[in-house]
């Protein structure tokens, strides 16, 4: 998509983890209750929009909802990576002040790595093995069961990518968000390929684009992993409109003969109809792509 306005401490999270696994457990009345008022509040979320803009109240109502839940549920994934969600829709269309942005997505980094807390403790009492460092990657095949796992990861490598670029890629990359973003993406892959329209691929695609080559640090970046990936989330969600921003972005930096071909695909995303399951997101990828389209030289 936890980090909340009242901190829960590690260790707490940590204690309660290791209750959740095996998986099977009742979830407490109160705790099923907040998330689905969540759910509804996510399902809300376009509701007094502007185009790409989402209300402010409401982004903040989803928020407190989702925190609330991972309150009544501290072992659980399922509320923390709908707090994830909660926190980069607000962070991304609910706010344009810089320090605000900051705090969003800081709260949603932490969420993330707690959250990874809790899968290794819950592979460690599962397996038997010590977890303390694996990386989502490494923790993929014995974590495939776990109810929330892949949109836990997902959202985990999102709001990183989103805390990376509030604070500044450069400095982020050598804090080893690059790096951070990558395992969560490719571990989406591992886990569903096909995920939220080629998620996991969009992610990976997009950071290799828009990741600078830092010696010893992120020389791993490749133009060439930017556009397969891209065109692999392409495949998976051909309509999915940041498919097809990020894809076309990428096709004109890289891919100088193929220019036309981009800027092509921008025109028919601006022309498009946004899905009404995803109204705000996509209303902002036609503002970008509009954007863009107006920064390209013709």
């Amino acid at each position: 998509m936890c980090a909340l306005a009242r901190p829960v401490a590690v260790a707490a999270v940590l204690a309660a983890a290791l209750a959740v696994f095996p998986v099977a457990r009742a979830q407490p009345p109160a705790a099923a209750e907040s998330l689905a008022d969540a759910d509804r509040l996510w399902a809300e979320r376009a509701l007094d929009a502007k185009g790409g803009e989402a209300s402010a109240p409401r982004a903040a109502a989803l928020v407190a909802a989702c925190r609330k839940a991972a309150d009544l549920d501290p072992g659980s994934l399922e509320p923390r990576w709908r707090l994830m969600r909660a926190l980069y829709f607000q962070g991304e269309h609910a706010t344009a002040d810089a320090a605000e942005k900051k705090r969003i997505f800081d709260e949603g980094k932490k969420a993330g790595e707690a959250s990874l807390e809790i899968v290794r403790q819950g592979v460690a009492k599962a397996t038997g093995r010590k977890t303390t460092n694996e990386t989502p990657v490494q923790l993929a095949p014995d974590a495939r069961g776990i109810p929330g796992i892949v949109p836990t990861f997902l959202w985990a490598g999102v709001n990183w990518g989103k805390w990376a670029l509030v604070f500044g890629k450069t400095a982020a990359a050598r804090q080893g968000a690059a790096a951070k973003i990558r395992d969560y993406a490719a571990t989406v892959v591992l886990l569903d390929p096909a995920f939220e329209s080629g998620a996991g691929y969009r992610v990976l695609g997009r950071l290799h684009h828009q990741t600078p080559a830092i010696p010893f640090v992120t020389m791993w970046a490749s133009r060439d992993e930017a556009l397969k990936n891209l065109r692999l989330a392409q495949a998976a969600g051909p309509k999915h409109f940041y498919n097809r921003l990020y894809l076309a972005e990428a096709t004109w930096d890289y891919e100088k003969e193929k220019r036309p071909e981009a800027r092509k695909m921008l025109e028919e995303l601006v022309a498009d109809t946004p899905s009404a399951d995803y109204l705000v997101e996509d209303r902002r990828a036609q503002e970008d792509a509009r954007a863009l389209l107006a920064a390209w030289p013709k």
